[in-house]
Formats: C-alpha cells, structure tokens, sequence
C-alpha cells in the first residue's frame, strides 16, 4: 500500500479528527506520510495568526510564500491544503484555493468533504 491514496470524506458537521485516521492505518499495518485535506470555510484574524475556521474546526494556518497571498478575511472559500496534526492547534498549509461552490438548489443538499 505504498503508493495508494486514501479518501475519507466526512459529513459537514463532524469534528475530524485525523488520530481515527492514522489509528486505522496502525491497525492495517501502514501509516500516512501526509494527509491532505479539503474544506470550505473562511479566515480569521487573530493578533499576527491567522485561522481557518471549517465548520467545527480550527487550524493554524502556515504563512504562505509571497506569490501566493491567504484568502481574504472573513471571505468562503474552499481549500486544499497539507495538514500537521503533531501539534495542537493543528496546522494547514494552503495548496490550493478554490471558488465557493454555488449555492446549491432549493431541496438539494450541499456537500463538503476532508480528506
């Protein structure tokens, strides 16, 4: 299971906690190098950090370089980002960001995933 890749996708209003992941992965005799998540929320601005708030979590963002400014403040936005969960809070690292999707019709259910 080397090169697998692995997607876990979550209801919007569960916690994730990536210690059910990395417990899963012990107990099938593997591990995960990396976790990778996606998740629609917005940033926040606490002193000089900044947080992305996505639905019950929060994680410390990773500074990005220079080239590649955070989203704005208080703005939906849906991301790819690297996570590090050996420390509390949890940091992400913004890969990529994406445009909110569209308001989904009336009777249709929106979806949001991490991974």
């Amino acid at each position: 299971m080397r090169n697998n890749v692995v997607f876990v996708v979550f209801k919007p209003d569960y916690h994730f906690e990536p210690k059910v992941l990395r417990d899963a992965a012990k107990a099938a005799d593997t591990i995960f190098p990396i976790i990778q998540i996606v998740a629609r929320g917005h940033v926040v601005e606490e002193g000089e950090q900044h947080y992305f708030l996505a639905g019950k979590d929060r994680f410390l963002l990773i500074e990005p370089p220079p080239d590649k400014p955070l989203p704005a403040v208080d703005e939906d936005v849906s991301v790819v980002a690297s996570l590090d969960d050996s420390v509390a809070p949890m940091r992400i690292k913004i890969v990529q960001t994406l445009p909110p999707p569209e308001a989904a019709p009336a009777g249709q259910a929106e979806h949001e995933h991490a991974q």
